[in-house]
């Protein structure tokens, strides 16, 4: 699994402390167990970041303690950590979770797409990359659509005339 580590997810761990500070009281179990999934992440170590991040996110299905940015890093998180260590089902099925709750957050579809396109799936792959460029507008502060024109997860359609001729479109590239 390829998928592209994204700069605001890094760039929140940044500010965990302050966030984690402001937070402290009302989600010091969901807190901790970010703070846990986000030091094995940072460290790449994907595998054992699911552990913590998926404890987290059972915590917030039951009540929803963070803010919506740190909800969309928990999910974009523990999706990518599945998908890059070949569980793509629960890749999958977390990117959807978070498509239910918030079906307007590009990175979502973006890293469904992904997901799809591990699964060796063009159709799904350019029907999530669709939308992700439909709802760009949507990005958090300081986020950026990746390009999948050079996102390794998208290497094996580069060939595909149906794929490069989709993105170009999306991309709003006229050849």
């Amino acid at each position: 699994m390829k998928f592209k580590l994204h700069a605001l997810v890094l760039a929140l761990f940044v500010a965990f402390p302050v966030l984690l500070a402001q937070n402290q009281q009302s989600t010091s179990t969901v807190m901790g167990y970010m703070r846990e999934g986000s030091a094995f992440y940072l460290k790449n170590d994907f595998k054992n970041a699911i552990g913590p991040y998926s404890k987290a996110l059972e915590l917030e299905k039951k009540e929803s303690r963070l803010d919506k940015t740190l909800w969309h890093v928990l999910i974009d998180n523990l999706g990518i950590s599945y998908g890059i260590t070949g569980d793509l089902k629960k890749a999958k099925e977390t990117f959807e979770y978070g498509l239910s709750k918030d079906d307007r957050y590009p990175l979502f579809y973006y890293n469904l797409a992904c997901t799809y396109a591990e699964m060796d799936d063009l159709e799904n792959t350019i029907t999530q990359l669709r939308l992700a460029f439909q709802y760009r507008q949507n990005m958090l502060a300081g986020e950026t659509l990746p390009d999948p024109a050079t996102d390794d997860s998208f290497q094996r359609f580069m060939k595909s005339q149906r794929f490069t001729s989709a993105v170009n479109e999306m991309k709003g590239v006229r050849k």
